[in-house]
Parts: C-alpha cells; sequence; structure tokens
C-alpha cells in the first residue's frame, strides 16, 4: 500500500513547527557561545555535503508504508528507486519519465478476498510491475517523493545563517563514529549525526518532538553517489493499462490528493 503524500510527508511537514520551535538556542555564552558557532558550522558543512551530492539513498524510520520505514535511492538525473522495507511494494523511476510500481503478492492476495475489483488487481498484477501514466497520480506522489524536497528544505533552514548547534558525546554505530550535532532541547530537537572521521557527511537525522510523535522519528543517509539502478523491468513482468492504473489508486494508494 502506498500513502499518499500529504500522509507519507507528515512528518517532514511537520518539521517546519520543530525548526521555529528550535530557532532560540540555549542560553549559554562566552566559550559555550563559541562552541555553539563553530559546531553550527560544522553542521552547515554537513549538511551542504548532502545537498551537493550527486546521489544519496534516505531510509526514512517513519512509518510511512504499512508500519515500514522506506528507502529512496535518488541522483541528479532523476533516476530513482524506492523501496518498502516490509517489500510491500517497490517503485523505478526512470530520468526520461517511466514509472513502473509493483506490489507485493502477499498484498495483492489479501485484497483479492474483499470484492472484483481487488479480485481484478490481483489478477491483472501478480507478479507484475504495472507501468505508470506519466501524469498519472500514483505517479505524480513518487516523483514527489523522490524529489526529496522536504529534506532539502530542513537541512537549508538547519544550516541558515546565525544558525547554531551543540555538540553532543560521540557515538559508534555499525562501526562509524558520529557526531552528533543538536539543534533545540532534549524533547524538542533535532540532531544530525556526522562523520566524525573524514569528511563530515551526514548520517542521520533524528526529530525528537513528543508533541508530534511519541517515539523519535529518524532518517538515515548513505550510498553518497552511488549508482542508481533505474533499470526497467522486463517486458515479460510488465503491464500498461489504464483500468488496473484507476483501480490501484482506489485501493492501493490511500491518500492520494485529488485533482
Amino acid at each position: 500500500m502506498v500513502s499518499g503524500k500529504a500522509r507519507r510527508l507528515a512528518v517532514l511537514g511537520a518539521l517546519g513547527v520543530a525548526l521555529g520551535l528550535t530557532s532560540c538556542e540555549s542560553g549559554v555564552g562566552g566559550a559555550g557561545e563559541d562552541r555553539q558557532g563553530t559546531d553550527g558550522a560544522l553542521l552547515s558543512q554537513s549538511l551542504r555535503l548532502f545537498e551537493d551530492a550527486s546521489s544519496v539513498r534516505v531510509t526514512a524510520r517513519a512509518a510511512v508504508a504499512m508500519g515500514s520505514s522506506v528507502e529512496i535511492t535518488a541522483d541528479r538525473e532523476e533516476n530513482c528507486r524506492v523501496d518498502a522495507q516490509n517489500q510491500a511494494f517497490h517503485v523505478v523511476l526512470q530520468s526520461g519519465g517511466r514509472t513502473w510500481m509493483r506490489w507485493s503478492d502477499a498484498l495483492l492476495d489479501r485484497g483479492a478476498a474483499l470484492g472484483p475489483e481487488e479480485r481484478q488487481l490481483y489478477q491483472g498484477l501478480h507478479g507484475k510491475w504495472l507501468e505508470l501514466d506519466r501524469h498519472g497520480r500514483i505517479r505524480e506522489s513518487m516523483v514527489d517523493l523522490c524529489a526529496l524536497d522536504a529534506v532539502h528544505t530542513i537541512a537549508n533552514q538547519m544550516s541558515g545563517p546565525g544558525r547554531r548547534a551543540e555538540r553532543r558525546p560521540v557515538v559508534t554505530e555499525n562501526g562509524e563514529r558520529l557526531l552528533p550535532l543538536r539543534q533545540g532541547e532534549k524533547g524538542n530537537s533535532l540532531t544530525v549525526f556526522v562523520k566524525a572521521d573524514g569528511k563530515p557527511y551526514p548520517r542521520k537525522l533524528v526529530i525528537d518532538m513528543p508533541t508530534f510523535a511519541s517515539e523519535p522519528v529518524g532518517f538515515k543517509f548513505d550510498l553518497y553517489g552511488g549508482s542508481v539502478s533505474a533499470e526497467p523491468p522486463e517486458a515479460a513482468t510488465t503491464v500498461r493499462s489504464a483500468r488496473l492504473e484507476a483501480l490501484a489508486e482506489t485501493h492501493l494508494a490511500s491518500g492520494l490528493p485529488s485533482r
């Protein structure tokens, strides 16, 4: 199942509120203030590396796809893959404008028990990729997701002029040392974990906003500069059908914005 743009990006959209709430820095002065300024500059440098990357993979830990996190791998040529980590769906988007989407047979099978339209979807898409209409609502939603616009907006605001950050103790994850740089206070903060060794690429963004989500929401960043596999599926496993796409919009893509 694919949630609509508004639902999928609800966490990211709410970050505007978080950024506003974290704009007031802690009341420190002297050496502490200088340190926050220095760490703010490091945060800006790190986020510029993300902004300038030729490609990146972002994994949203938020439950935006049937309770699963979603991997978005995109490059500057508009090639993109979207993969639900619970295998519910996969998307391939090519820079030329063609897009294919595949839903898991298990998901289609569950829907097939509900009614004739769902059974038609299962029969038509079982083991198949659906080539999406260039102007269809599902494709437009995926293009928005692949653009990572909301993430780039957050990065720009976090690294804007005068923004500061507080350095937290270094942590080690997956054998890599990461330096947390936090804006705001615990319970109302944004923290970017940057590489502590070598170029300070951002590896993770954590939003701690209990008033919005009971648990912190996280995004991982990796595969900087890697190739994006956006090869079309084999023709034998591809279908193109306005009828099936319309049914998919209704039964497999909840919350799509209306036109």
